[in-house]
């Protein structure tokens, strides 16, 4: 068998099993379930996938094309419907270890980091069905977005963690659990107005975090207001406050831009836990490729 098919085993599967190890994922949920996949070859098979950004029917084609199932040392490729029956098993906090384990494969330290929220298209209309529907009068009902929030690497790009959502809710609200769950890491973190908020600032300061956040315009009259009224820790924090520090906070605009170029800037996931579940596995392969490509870290690869 290995004559007629010889395994190679790629920088991405060796990338997505230091990953693995890395969070202690277990082999099997249960003793008594089928030997036949592994938690690791349904975990592969759905970041590969996200990373092809194709339906889980075309997926399935590919990797029986590919002979896929010789480097995972599986019979065979396991039916669309089992992926999709693991990603509503697995909890959304799993995949998102998984995102803050490819920053400790790196073993970053002193981070300079950046926060922004985007958000992902639950549907992908067609034009043609807009504007027809305008024609007619007829009122469009489009699914809501999934507001996510990146917290990356200014130096590496990388996506150190991430909180997704699928309600109408405030980004300031995810600041402190991204820099919580991240600990000492961190050196230096920037936003935009957005998450202008105190307790944000407070925060990071407590913890010895170097905080970069513009304070909101207001309208004339509430600003006399709201300046006479300045607490002392706001007016530290405007006394602190480093434009040409600031103005790094683009860059994670481009990994915003480069995720969705790359992989897709629409799900299809009908549930909203699995279309949350679904952007977070997108953020692994992205993170995956971009180690792979661009940082080299061959070096942390047995070959």
């Amino acid at each position: 068998m290995n004559a007629l098919y010889p395994i190679r085993v790629s920088s991405f599967y060796s990338l997505c099993t230091r990953v693995f190890e890395q969070i202690k994922f277990p082999v099997r949920f249960s003793n008594f379930s089928k030997k036949m996949y592994g938690n690791f070859a349904h975990t592969f098979l759905l970041i590969y996938k996200e990373k092809l950004n194709v339906s889980y029917r075309r997926f399935v084609e590919i990797c029986e094309e590919n002979n896929l199932q010789h480097m995972l040392c599986i019979k065979r490729i396991p039916h669309y419907t089992t992926l999709q029956k693991f990603m509503q098993r697995v909890n959304k906090s799993i995949f998102e270890k998984m995102v803050r384990a490819c920053g400790k494969l790196l073993k970053l330290k002193d981070v300079e980091a950046s926060v922004d929220g985007t958000g992902f298209s639950n549907t992908n209309p067609s034009h043609y069905y807009i504007k027809r529907s305008e024609e007619q009068d007829k009122k469009i009902t489009v699914k809501n977005y999934t507001k996510t929030v990146f917290l990356a690497d200014n130096k590496t790009k990388l996506i150190l963690n991430m909180k997704t959502h699928s309600d109408h809710r405030s980004e300031t609200l995810d600041f402190i659990s991204l820099v919580k769950e991240l600990g000492k890491t961190l050196k230096l973190v920037l936003a935009d107005k957005g998450y202008d908020s105190a307790s944000n600032r407070e925060y990071c300061w407590d913890k010895g975090i170097e905080v970069h956040i513009p304070f909101r315009k207001w309208k004339s009259q509430q600003d006399k207001l709201g300046r006479q009224h300045y607490s002392a820790k706001r007016r530290r924090a405007l006394a602190k406050f480093c434009k040409q520090k600031y103005n790094y906070r683009a860059l994670i605009e481009s990994v915003n831009s480069a995720i969705k170029r790359t992989l897709g800037s629409y799900i299809n996931s009908r549930k909203a836990s699995n279309q949350q579940k679904q952007v977070t596995i997108k953020a692994i392969a992205y993170n995956i490729e971009h180690m792979d490509r661009t940082i080299k870290i061959r070096l942390f690869i047995n070959c």
